[in-house]
């Protein structure tokens, strides 16, 4: 029987902190104890306020502990993209601010201790077309040129070299990026927090928000917690809590797989460079040899409309297959689901609206990124010149048509369906 929890959690399983709430003002209020509240918890904890995290579910539950831990620097709309939208100086100070948060990153698991896996031993980026290949290059030469990124353009066969797959015409190899096990850095994130002074309470869902005259009162089943200010750190899971956030953060799923325990020497032969992968089509599929070398583990959207969880998984075994056609007899043992978020100009946004301080929209490559607005954010708060960013003041749109609720999200996967199968 499959197993509709996180493969990660048999490792490090989000724990309750069952705690009161404070009975005296806050300095801030943290919503969301994920990557992004976590970080800026622990920066604001260490700078000598004193900080309540709230979750509706329990620490690092949501996105933090299912996601693929893939430790990356790109942003959606590609270098190329960002200068033709903002210019070349704040476009490469964007995307640069990218390559930092793998750093930042680094930084805070060495410092905290934190056991989970972190190895920055590169990516690949394969190509399933010749003109994925070819518009990958470009911008591959392009990184080269404005950040000075060091990256290999591999043929059919050089990508073998990192995947043992005959799928692809070839790829991108990325270096000073990699992965890390995700539960176990959350679950190092709750416990650096905490030692840093942070008090965290979860299950304790956020309800309503409103503005008083000392700051804020948040209203939770628990009662009322009063805080002077207010980070917003819920990411795709934030739901109506704010308006002004619902309407312009769209939550999409995304769904994981893991296989049952296979020969580490299969899987050797399937990633010989241990690295992780993401591959070239729109509806992409990421994947990944576990930490231990023993099972692989893909991601993706499954299905266009919603689907029981043995269907999703069965969709992508499909997809794994046809990657790895050695793989068409392991089972799946685990199958689970997640909210990555995207705003509509699919870039991480930071900011303040009424007072509230919030960092989300990592367009679901926010494992570096997410722990470092959450920091950025906590210097924002703290007042200091170390939260000033080059993602400050960017557009942050919403949509007439949108209310949270991303009901066209069907119609654009069926085109991108089209698009990967008519080879588009």
């Amino acid at each position: 029987m499959i197993m509709e929890t996180p493969y990660w959690w048999e490792a490090a399983k989000p724990e309750t902190c069952e705690n009161d709430l404070p009975q005296s003002v806050v300095d801030v209020a943290v919503i969301g104890a994920g990557y992004t509240g976590l970080n800026g918890a622990i920066t604001l904890a260490k700078s000598g306020k004193s900080v309540t995290v709230l979750d509706t579910e329990l620490p690092g539950f949501g996105a933090s502990s299912r996601n693929g831990g893939m430790v990356g620097n790109l942003l959606k709309p590609g270098i190329g993209g960002l200068i033709e939208d903002f210019g070349e100086e704040r476009g490469i100070a964007i995307a640069k601010e990218a390559i930092s948060s793998i750093d930042y990153t680094r930084q805070v698991i060495e410092q905290e201790q934190i056991d989970c896996d972190f190895s920055l031993n590169g990516r690949l980026y394969p190509a399933v077309l010749k003109k994925h290949l070819s518009s990958m290059a470009e911008e591959s030469e392009k990184r080269a040129r404005f950040l000075d990124a060091k990256e290999d353009i591999l043929d059919h066969e050089q990508v073998k070299e990192d995947v043992g797959s005959a799928l692809y015409v070839g790829g991108i190899r990325q270096y000073g990026t990699g992965g890390l096990h995700p539960a176990k850095y959350a679950k190092g994130l709750a416990k650096a927090a905490i030692s840093a002074g942070a008090y965290l309470i979860a299950p304790c869902k956020a309800l309503e928000i409103t503005s008083t005259s000392s700051g804020f009162d948040i209203k939770t089943g628990k009662g009322i917690l009063k805080a002077a200010e207010v980070l917003i750190a819920t990411n795709g899971y934030g739901e109506n809590l704010v308006p002004f956030l619902q309407k312009r953060i769209m939550p999409i799923g995304s769904t994981m797989i893991a296989t049952e325990e296979l020969d580490p020497d299969l899987v050797a032969t399937l990633f010989p460079t241990n690295r992780v992968i993401a591959d070239s089509r729109k509806m992409l599929s990421y994947y990944r040899p576990s930490p231990d070398g023993k099972r692989v583990l893909l991601g993706g959207r499954p299905s266009i409309f919603p689907a029981p969880a043995e269907r999703q998984a069965a969709n992508l075994k499909s997809r794994l297959t046809e990657i790895f056609p050695k793989l068409e007899k392991a089972a799946v043992d685990h199958v689970w689901s997640g909210y990555v978020a995207y705003g509509f100009d699919a870039l991480p946004v930071i900011g303040t609206h009424k007072g509230l301080h919030f960092a989300m929209g990592y367009t679901g490559s926010g494992v570096a990124m997410s722990g470092y607005l959450g920091h950025k954010a906590a210097f924002q708060i703290l007042g200091k010149t170390e939260g000033e960013t080059a993602f400050d003041g960017l557009p942050f749109p919403d949509r007439f048509y949108y209310n949270g609720q991303p009901w066209f999200l069907p119609l654009a996967m069926i085109g991108y369906s089209i698009r990967d199968r008519l080879g588009f």
